[in-house]
């Protein structure tokens, strides 16, 4: 059990509170790149305070996540008790801030889980955490969904086939879900643990992803009745390109098309496609919503399969960015799915008849997944399945992901 000075615990969480106001003033920005920006000014300028070396950036970043993984709970306190209780629940050994500031809660630290020491607080109810119950997707447990909140989700990676004999033998922490899938502690550095190549022999992708993909692979004739198929694929919201690189080591393709609104992360995409040594693709950014852009990159091509992984809430992931809570309103559930649908019909004008769509959401919130599902019938194509992948119980995303056919 490590010790830290009374005047350093101090100053850990005065640094905390003054970064959150103004975290919470600068508006709905990601919190990894907010802190990112402050710790690099903090080694530049200075800031009239000491050095931030890597074990005060630990606790500063603690303290203010573990603030918002109690999401609308404990909403009477204070924000310095808000902060401490987080950081009590939330850290495995919350001891060297707690005994210092809170020593009358010590006692709560004899509970290993979170959910008993959140217990050990009167004032304490799991479903204060998310309080939108009423909006969630049919097949998700409201209380466990908002008790996940309280933990860090795990990191997985999915082995790249052909290169299973490199993980025969795994080192601590690194547990094995599947025969390709691995989890691993959040902040774990598998460059150490691991001398097989990420991009090569593994790649980075959530659980709840991989199972979206696998679903997905069985539920189309490639996986059934016609494995013989070589298909025309486009990606059309492809992001870093996990779905792809997927697809792209499971189902026989003759052409695969990417594309994304953003360039920056399909820089990222071709950097992995590269590694994994996928060289016959097409990319290009577009935001599928405008008809005449879609029309300028894909021409009259049509497509046997679309992946149509939308833009949407992400609260499926939002374990990962607990500031979300902080942040979202039902209201705005209306405009992610009024972009759904618009994405949804622009694509499926390049869906070939007989062709599919997948349309795939890491949301939880049934506005965003079965309510856009139920409209895309609407549209004249097929409902052929669905499901809800509840990654929570697993350490991991959410996602749902729907199936449809053309005429």
């Amino acid at each position: 059990m490590r010790h830290l000075p009374s005047t350093l615990v101090r100053f850990y969480l005065q640094k905390a509170i003054e970064w959150l106001q103004q975290y919470l003033s600068a508006g709905d920005m990601p919190l990894h790149l907010f802190l990112k920006n402050k710790f690099r000014w903090c080694s530049s300028s200075g800031e009239h305070a000491p050095q931030l070396g890597s074990r005060d950036r630990r606790y500063i970043s603690a303290l203010l996540y573990d603030y918002f993984r109690l999401g609308k709970s404990f909403s009477g306190r204070s924000v310095e008790d808000r902060m401490m209780i987080g950081f009590l629940i939330c850290e495995q050994d919350p001891t060297p801030i707690i005994r210092e500031l809170r020593p009358e809660w010590l006692q709560a630290t004899a509970f290993a889980n979170p959910l008993e020491r959140a217990g050990w607080f009167a004032d304490f109810q799991p479903e204060d955490i998310f309080p939108w119950a009423s909006e969630l997707s049919p097949g998700v447990d409201a209380r466990a969904y908002a008790v996940s909140y309280l933990q860090q989700p795990n990191v997985f990676i999915r082995i790249r086939p052909g290169h299973e004999g490199g993980f025969a033998v795994l080192p601590d922490p690194i547990v094995r879900v599947s025969r390709h899938t691995l989890a691993v502690p959040a902040a774990t550095n598998l460059h150490r643990l691991l001398r097989a190549r990420e991009g090569v022999d593994y790649v980075v992708q959530d659980w709840a992803s991989q199972q979206v993909m696998e679903w997905l692979i069985e539920e189309l004739p490639a996986g059934k009745a016609d494995p013989s198929h070589v298909w025309t694929v486009w990606d059309c919201c492809a992001g870093s390109g996990g779905k792809s690189l997927f697809l792209a080591d499971h189902l026989p393709m003759q052409q695969l098309v990417v594309t994304d609104i953003r360039a920056s992360i399909l820089t990222n995409l071709r950097q992995r496609f590269r590694l994994a040594g996928i060289r016959k693709y097409k990319s290009a950014v577009l935001d599928v919503t405008q008809a005449e852009a879609s029309d300028n990159i894909l021409g009259s091509k049509r497509f046997d399969l679309i992946i149509a992984d939308v833009a949407c809430s992400g609260s499926g992931t939002w374990a990962r960015t607990p500031e979300q809570l902080h942040f979202f309103i039902p209201e705005q559930l209306k405009d992610f799915h009024n972009r759904q649908i618009s994405i949804v019909k622009q694509a499926c004008r390049h869906l070939q008849p007989g062709g599919y769509l997948a349309y795939i959401t890491c949301s939880v919130f049934r506005r965003e997944n079965e309510d856009v599902a139920d409209e895309i019938r609407q549209m004249g194509l097929t409902y052929v399945n669905s499901t809800l992948i509840t990654g929570y119980s697993a350490g991991g995303d959410s996602m749902f992901v729907a199936l449809f056919r053309a005429s």
